[in-house]
């Protein structure tokens, strides 16, 4: 995908004196300064390095910008037509984890390390080769019986009384993800280089990987080469978006009392969850069930269901490269995953834990139940006739791990792509699927083009916090599957719980605003995470991206020259501040 040549010459900020969704409040004059943003990106050339201020002369934390809209005139202009990223390479495949390398995890920004590095193998590293074993199908957690609750309490059982220096016991298998995840490896071939395979397009077949030999270890215990883990079909609003129920069984292999138990049923998940709302602390709930249920609903439509461009639902496109890139989230990633991390996560515990931080999460059965569910979203995905990427560095990464023999197994992305066929699972038929796919969101109003009234001059970054914030984007005339909207140079603090929902043409959008309309195109989440070195000032660079292309259509602005796009903050970080440094649309 190729950018035409992206400028923004002025942004008016407006605040407005009434709000249907909100109580009147007074506002005074603000300006931002800021310098002018550069060239828009290339779209293979997102950035995710994160940031760490030098010791000497590192820049204050942004002021914070209370309840506001920002009106960005001419963010941008021109068709935005792409070279499609599976075509040829541009630079070789992120490099392998190298094990001689591995560092402590930092979980903190109080230099607090965890040790999550693997055991050394006990044999040269192996290939791997297409399962040969019988056909493993998936359940949906909510409808399994009795005897499968047994055998899998079991399985879990004997992996938990291994040895904890046993690469298949339950300690290293959670460490699994705690190393990949928290910047522990270095690459092959650049000492320089950490391995993170959150926020790029290695997402999802780096988890799928993973299940697949936690699935083959948990099978080998209890001889039996037909298990299959289960999957948490929380998109399933008549019975599978409850945490279920064997989870819940306190003295059980597969409990885990670092969880939020106020989240257990009778409430739902929330797959727009906003982390530090939560009744059951004396936080301000704005939902009910049946608004949860909608809202999930669309969630789902919004962020897998109408995505039709690969880099937007995998996450973009990460190649060799010295230093740190960790491209940029894919909608999938975003939510519904981060938002159940954080809904299943302990408020009670600093970071989350267990679900609700990389380095723990593995340490909650649930994770692995959760992440079946977003590995079947994939297979779901491709079935309404998208396709993967076919470009050589992605199939061609590679990661390390450990098999139910306990050999160090090499891997490729390639392999995990048919998994019915190599990897010999797949997922129960679930026909509720229909509900979210076939979902037909209704605007709120059926308005004209909605206007701002009044704005005030102000520069660039555009910073973002406590508050909506509204932009116009120019909407150039342009045909293609998808329409994109992307939030350029997008800075977010490593260590926060940056969450905000986006609209369109609904400039009186706030935290109340249900997700269920069409006004309503995607959210974004930034999960907390950390790595040696980092401060809380650390920060990551990040391009976020959503479809809009049916909401557009829908709301009958495809001729409109601009968008209104309204961003609401959410969560208990909603007020610390992130920036970015242009809006454009974009036609793939």
């Amino acid at each position: 995908m190729s950018s035409a040549a992206l400028s923004l010459d002025r942004v008016k900020l407006q605040h407005r004196s009434r709000c249907p969704l909100l109580p009147n409040r007074s506002r005074g004059t603000l300006k931002i300064t800021a310098n002018a943003r550069k060239e828009a990106n290339a779209a293979t050339g997102e950035s995710g390095n994160p940031s760490f201020p030098s010791k000497k002369g590192s820049s204050t934390p942004a002021s914070i910008i209370d309840r506001r809209e920002l009106l960005a005139g001419t963010i941008a202009g021109g068709a935005s037509l792409a070279a499609s990223p599976t075509g040829p390479a541009l630079a070789e495949p992120v490099g392998s984890p190298t094990f001689k390398r591995c560092q402590p995890a930092n979980i903190a920004n109080t230099n607090t390390f965890v040790a999550c590095c693997p055991p050394k193998p006990k044999r040269d590293t192996i290939d791997f080769k297409p399962d040969t074993g019988p056909m493993r199908t998936r359940p949906a957690a909510h409808l399994v019986d009795e005897d499968y609750i047994q055998k899998y309490n079991e399985a879990y059982a004997k992996m938990r009384a291994l040895p904890s220096d046993d690469p298949r016991s339950f300690r290293q298998q959670a460490n699994v993800h705690c190393v990949y995840c928290n910047f522990g490896y270095r690459q092959e071939g650049d000492p320089k280089s950490t391995l993170q395979i959150h926020f790029n397009w290695l997402f999802l077949p780096w988890h799928r990987w993973y299940l697949y030999y936690h699935e083959k270890i948990l099978g080998s215990l209890i001889n039996d080469p037909t298990f299959a883990l289960p999957f948490w079909n929380w998109d399933n609003q008549e019975g599978g978006s409850y945490i279920p129920e064997m989870f819940r069984r306190e003295g059980t292999p597969i409990f885990d009392a670092n969880r939020n138990e106020a989240n257990y049923a009778p409430a739902r998940v929330d797959l727009g969850y906003a982390p530090g709302v939560d009744p059951s602390f004396g936080e301000p709930t704005y939902k009910t069930d049946d608004q949860i249920r909608q809202d999930n609903i669309s969630v789902m439509y919004n962020n897998v269901a109408k995505v039709k461009l690969r880099d937007a639902f995998f996450g973009a496109p990460i190649r060799y490269v010295k230093g740190n890139n960790n491209g940029a989230d894919g909608s999938l990633e975003k939510a519904p995953h981060t938002a159940v991390h954080i809904f299943g996560g302990s408020p009670n515990n600093p970071n989350g834990e267990d679900l609700g931080n990389f380095y723990s999460a593995g340490k909650d059965p649930l994770f692995y139940c959760h992440h079946g569910n977003v590995d079947r979203m994939w297979d779901v995905w491709r079935s309404l006739g998208n396709q993967d990427f076919t470009d050589a560095d992605y199939l061609n990464t590679e990661f390390l791990f450990f098999d139910e023999n306990q050999d160090l197994v090499r891997v490729k992305v390639k392999d995990s792509i048919d998994n019915q066929t190599k990897l010999k699972y797949k997922y129960a038929s679930m026909p509720q699927d229909k509900v979210w796919i076939n979902y037909k969101p209704l605007p709120l109003a059926k308005t004209a083009f909605a206007q701002p009234k009044s704005s005030i001059v102000a520069s660039l970054p555009v910073k973002v916090g406590a508050g909506p914030l509204t932009i116009t984007v120019a909407q150039p005339k342009g045909s293609a599957s998808d329409e994109l909207l992307v939030l350029e140079e997008m800075v977010v603090g490593m260590q926060n719980n940056t969450n905000f929902n986006v609209f369109i043409n609904l400039p009186e959008a706030n935290e109340t605003t249900t997700l269920s309309c069409a006004e309503y195109v995607g959210s974004f989440y930034n999960i907390p995470h950390f790595m040696p070195g980092m401060t809380e000032s650390s920060t990551r660079t990040t391009n976020a991206r959503f479809s809009i292309k049916p909401n557009v259509e829908i709301l009958g602005l495809k001729d409109a020259d601009k968008l209104v796009v309204t961003l609401v903050p959410r969560g208990k970080d909603k007020e610390k501040v992130f920036t970015f440094k242009g809006a454009s649309i974009e036609y793939a």
